[in-house]
């Protein structure tokens, strides 16, 4: 599946200008990309990325980056993706 993110914007957000890690924060960008979707399910993946879903990859690709053991969800990720999630009942 495609990256919610480029890398550049992820680059840009994470605040990297060098391109020395690269392939590492393209394996956060596809991480973070696969844990939102996971989340926001009722989003059909068609058109645009939604702003909320871009920041909440964002957010994730920042604290895996800076933490690099830490691949927990970023706070406040959960009031992004909320809106984009089904609930079974």
């Amino acid at each position: 599946m495609l990256d919610l993110v480029t890398l550049a914007e992820a680059k840009e957000f994470i605040r990297v200008m060098a391109d020395d890690e690269d392939a590492t924060i393209a394996i956060l960008v596809s991480s973070a990309s696969d844990a939102v979707r996971a989340v926001a399910d009722a989003w059909d993946g068609e058109g645009e990325v939604p702003p909320r879903l871009k920041l909440a990859v964002l957010s994730r690709v920042a604290v895996a980056f800076d933490e690099r053991t830490d691949v927990r969800a970023a706070l406040g990720e959960d009031r992004l993706i909320g809106p984009y999630r089904s609930l079974s009942v």
